[in-house]
């Protein structure tokens, strides 16, 4: 009996020291410097949009130790020189960094900072997938940063930075 404990020990073990390099592995593939090559809002008309324009910019920045920072801002901005201009700049850019972890196709960003307030201390899930140097990240529907009162999800391309 003894040794049938210690075998199913051992076996489970096994799984779980597995089940975790996985993970890592997971984590490990997103690891690195991503540059923006679309941002693209779907609404529920299901037409994607390029609210941020055709040639957004911004990084993804994901390191080993698990931590992500995000910056995405639209084509075409201009100077903030009064306060109408100020707030054009603060709606056409996304930024946020907190602790991230992945989740099978998903990685959780645990917002620490982020330049909507709103999203200060929620979890940020972005389902992924990496093809060859690219990213494909798309969000969960949620309310419309965009479109008030509406529900839409984020389709977002990046290129490995080399």
């Amino acid at each position: 009996m003894l040794n049938v404990i210690s075998k199913t020990a051992i076996a489970f073990g096994f799984m779980a020291i597995i089940a975790a390099s996985a993970g890592a592995d997971d984590r490990y593939a997103l690891v690195g410097n991503w540059k923006l090559v679309s941002w693209q809002v779907i609404g529920e008309d299901g037409k994607p949009q390029d609210v941020f324009g055709a040639s957004p910019s911004g990084y993804l920045v994901l390191t080993p130790e698990g931590r992500s920072i995000v910056l995405t801002t639209a084509a075409g901005r201009k100077p903030g020189t009064d306060d109408a201009a100020r707030a054009a700049l603060q709606k056409s850019m996304v930024s946020y960094s907190g602790r991230y972890r992945v989740e099978g196709g998903d990685f959780i960003t645990t917002v620490e900072v982020s330049w909507n307030e709103e999203w200060n201390g929620t979890e940020q899930r972005r389902h992924y997938r990496i093809e060859g140097d690219k990213l494909f990240i798309e969000s969960a529907p949620a309310p419309s940063m965009v479109f008030p009162g509406k529900t839409d999800f984020r389709r977002i391309v990046w290129v490995r930075e080399k």
